[in-house]
């Protein structure tokens, strides 16, 4: 019988040798772990969104456009507060199943909200980004919103190729905040469709401070004019062509 140590040398190199690999592999499993579970946490987000999903219908544009007709004539700063209130509660996970996010004005941060958005976050291509604005206290605040919030309610769950980014502003000049507030250096604008008031705002008041200028980002204006039913529904198909494209 051999009683001799083991080779001790021979024992370290073989460490040296088979560690390195272990490492690699677990670092490898704990990707495709990873990985496996977000698109497990995706899939299941998409399930339930889905289930909230609901066809343009003319009765839910008109109780959108009365809703912030009505609201329109209070004074400020109840009008904003409430307009934004109702913009939230209808996009938010109850109703559409999206998260909002709300940027307070810096300078009076328990005033009225100054913009808010949502996002269907796209399968393919996350970082292209789609982004339909409007601003929900100007003249053409009825019509405009309820052609998104009806487009977004269509939309919720569905697995787009890009992102579609639904952004209601107070007015133009809130966009220098929400640049810094919910743009990130990963986000490439595509397309910024305008509706609203928005859509009278040059195309430098736009891409500056968004920082877009020379990006080939493509700006756009469709009209909401005629009947309410048609015009979201030329709009629907508008985002739904834009953000699955490839």
């Amino acid at each position: 019988m051999n009683d001799s140590p083991p080779n001790v040398g021979r024992v370290i190199r073989t460490a040296l040798i088979v560690l390195p690999f272990g490492t690699i592999l677990l670092g490898a499993l704990s990707f495709v772990f990873y990985f496996n579970k977000q698109e497990k946490v995706l899939q299941r987000s998409i399930k339930y969104a889905s289930g909230l999903r609901k066809d343009l219908n003319e009765a839910d544009l008109k109780h959108y456009e009365s809703i912030v007709t009505e609201t329109a004539n209070k004074t400020e700063p109840e009008r904003s507060k409430s307009l934004a209130a109702f913009i939230e509660s209808t996009l938010g996970p109850e109703n559409m199943g999206y998260e909002v996010r709300k940027l307070a004005d810096p300078a009076n941060p328990h005033g009225a909200t100054l913009a808010l958005d949502v996002e269907l976050t796209g399968t393919k291509r996350p970082n292209d980004v789609v982004l339909v604005l409007t601003d929900f206290l100007g003249t053409e605040a009825p019509r405009a919103t309820a052609c998104i919030l009806g487009s977004a309610h269509s939309m919720t769950g569905s697995p787009l190729i890009r992102s579609i980014r639904f952004t209601a502003l107070q007015n133009v000049s809130a966009l220098k905040h929400y640049q810094t507030f919910a743009v990130s250096p990963q986000d490439r604008f595509t397309h910024v469709v305008l509706l609203g008031n928005a859509a009278s705002a040059t195309d430098a008041e736009i891409t500056g401070p968004l920082h877009l200028q020379q990006r080939g980002t493509v700006i756009l204006r469709p009209e909401l004019k005629g009947d309410l039913l048609p015009a979201a529904q030329a709009l629907l198909k508008q985002l739904n062509d834009l953000a699955d494209r490839l």
